[in-house]
């Protein structure tokens, strides 16, 4: 143990101590931020029952379930320890993300020291990768864990890998097993993991001989099928549906064809190259062109990418493969996200975040290189290095606080992207909840401008004119959701609910039972039909809804309540008063309600009543 400290642990702890320090420094005001609730964080974790706690039922869920298009179940039961631990409180899940971000710049440092690198330079290098900005939006924003724990399994992986470089079988098997438990652990948070495979290959061809390489390759070809079987579900899961929230992100070509999409990838690539150099105008949201022909910007970018790949051979052919392999890792980090498999976003920073696993090495060598070739610039490096390491601290430092809430993120893009709907319509949403309904509405309206089609914001619209006490004005954005999308459950379930309020309840069970019809499950639509007949004293028809709502395990305080009304209304005063009881211990405390409905009067002057009123909770 004693040995074991003294050479693995004692000699990096200052190093490690300051990737921490530095790290947290960055990144721990923005603990106090929120959810994103309208920006998927209600998709995975506020709305998502299977986050809360372990359960067989959660994790069955986390393994079976559809969440945007991405087969993620490690992601997911990262959730259920923060919700074990903080319940639905932001901080604990913005706070893991933080840890994580910080150990995987360790485990990067601790790769770099493994190939032999000093510690300036490997510091210098995890430092780059913790606290570049393009890192922020992977960090701050608590959906994004998956690239974290992605990143954290490809790298312990990696590390697995590396013990077995020229061994026999007998001595690596331990370590054989683990790296590919590490990468199958890497892409069940995330299939960008899929890359991992392609690093190891461009490793052995970069440091090993070729009588050991032939030896390796073999042993990556399982690694290669667990990754092409990641692959193939994930372009399953990514199948693009006709129904708003179903499917995920992958879509035809932009443009509408391969060509144009790569013509236009050729200008999103010099855009990644400036972000790293120069960070300016981050953005959650990017409106980059759509190209449809050739013009300037097509072949600027074309040029740069025959110099790109020009460069890297060099470096190869020339002895330089060490700089070669990180060049090249930051490339093939970037293959996922560029549109060979055709998916709705052109540009993200989150889609450097394993690119940066390269880029911040390659950084690295190349500037401590120069030690090496000139005696005596230790100095003069170093000061560059935390300049460097300086003014990517303050940025991502500032770049945190725009993540604070919905509306201070969605203000932030809609300025920078200012054509671009879903930026408008993240604004728009946080501003409509926010209570600032007069000024979400322009922009919502402008977003129907650019697509006429965006089921939310016409879903938001109808939500807002309720608001508003003007429901009818909102049906007709509701119609056209339906109209657009005959699938598309929620569109219908609004759809009924502008009915009811306006007292038309034969065309809102109408859509009621289009609701339920494409969602058997549906508590809400069995609610509403439930509300709808009671109103309309068809007591047989709620009781059988409500009741399905309770078989479902939806029941709440409002549900029991509800049924004690029909059961009053029906002469069955003990149930009645059962489903009272049952209400009040849920938390129903509207004394007025439950004093003056005349639902309940055929039970109000019972003395079993008021015991009910006392129950546990009331």
């Amino acid at each position: 143990m004693k040995r074991f400290l003294d050479e693995q642990v004692y000699p990096h702890a200052v190093s490690v101590l300051v990737i921490f320090a530095l790290t947290l420094g960055a990144y721990l005001h923005i603990w106090g931020n929120h959810f994103q609730v309208f920006w998927d964080d209600n998709m995975y974790v506020t709305a998502n029952e299977a986050v809360r706690g372990f359960s067989l039922p959660h994790l069955r869920s986390a393994f079976t379930s559809n969440y945007a298009g991405n087969f993620a179940p490690l992601h997911i039961i990262s959730y259920m320890l923060d919700y074990t631990f903080w319940g639905l409180n932001a901080r604990g899940f913005i706070l893991t993300n933080i840890l994580l971000h910080a150990a995987n710049g360790v485990l990067l440092y601790s790769l770099l020291s493994r190939l032999g690198w000093p510690k300036l330079a490997a510091t210098f290098s995890a430092l780059i990768f913790c606290l570049h900005p393009v890192q922020v939006e992977s960090v701050a924003w608590i959906s994004e864990r998956k690239n974290l724990l992605a990143m954290f399994f490809s790298l312990l992986s990696f590390l697995a890998y590396l013990r077995c470089q020229n061994k026999r079988w007998h001595e690596v098997k331990g370590a054989y097993l683990l790296s590919f438990c590490f990468l199958v652990l890497a892409l069940m948070a995330k299939s960008i993991a899929v890359v991992v495979p392609c690093l190891f290959f461009l490793f052995d061809v970069c440091f090993l001989e070729k009588s050991e390489r032939n030896k390796q390759l073999v042993g990556i070809i399982p690694f290669f099928c667990a990754a092409l079987l990641m692959a193939w579900i994930t372009i399953v899961y990514q199948s693009h549906g006709d129904t708003p929230g179903v499917g995920g992100g992958r879509i035809g070509y932009h443009g509408g064809s391969p060509l144009n999409t790569a013509l236009t990838m050729l200008t999103v690539l010099p855009r990644y190259l400036a972000l790293l150099f120069w960070p300016n105008g981050l953005s959650a949201m990017y409106d980059p062109p759509v190209k449809t022909g050739i013009d300037l910007a097509v072949v600027a970018g074309a040029v740069l990418f025959v110099l790109l790949i020009a460069a890297g051979i060099t470096l190869y052919l020339r002895g330089k493969r060490e700089l070669a392999f990180w060049y090249a890792v930051f490339f093939i980090g970037l293959l996922p996200v560029s549109q060979i498999v055709p998916i709705a976003t052109l540009m993200n920073d989150r889609y450097l975040y394993f690119p940066m696993l390269g880029a911040a090495p390659f950084l690295g060598a190349l500037l401590f290189r120069v030690v090496v070739i000139n005696k005596g610039k230790l100095a003069a490096a170093s000061v560059a290095g935390a300049v460097m390491v300086a003014a990517c601290f303050g940025l991502s430092y500032a770049r945190g606080a725009v993540w604070e809430n919905d509306l201070t993120l969605w203000s932030d893009a809609a300025a920078k992207a200012p054509n671009h709907p879903v930026a408008l319509y993240g604004k728009a949403q946080a501003l409509q909840n926010a209570g600032n309904l007069d000024a979400a509405l322009p922009l919502y309206l402008r977003v129907l401008s650019l697509n006429p089609r965006h089921a939310d914001t016409l879903i938001h619209l109808g939500a807002l004119f309720r608001s508003k006490n003007d429901p009818v004005r909102g049906r007709a954005y509701l119609l056209e959701v339906t109209r657009y999308y005959p699938k598309f459950a929620r569109g219908f379930l609004d759809l009924g609910t502008s009915y009811y309020l306006t007292g038309e309840f034969e065309a809102a069970e109408q859509a009621f039972r289009q609701a339920l019809a494409l969602e058997p499950k549906s508590v809400e639509a069995l609610t509403q039909l439930g509300t709808l007949c009671l109103r309309t004293k068809r007591l047989d028809a709620a009781r059988e809804y409500f009741e399905g709502v309770v078989s479902l395990g939806g029941a709440d305080a409002t549900v029991e309540y509800n049924l004690a009304c029909v059961e009053s209304l029906s002469q069955r005063p003990d149930e009645a008063l059962k489903h009272l009881k049952t209400a009040v211990q849920l938390g129903f405390t509207n004394t007025a309600e439950i004093e003056q409905d005349p639902d309940l009067a055929a039970v109000r002057s019972l003395p079993e009543f008021r015991q009910a009123l006392r129950s546990p909770g009331h």
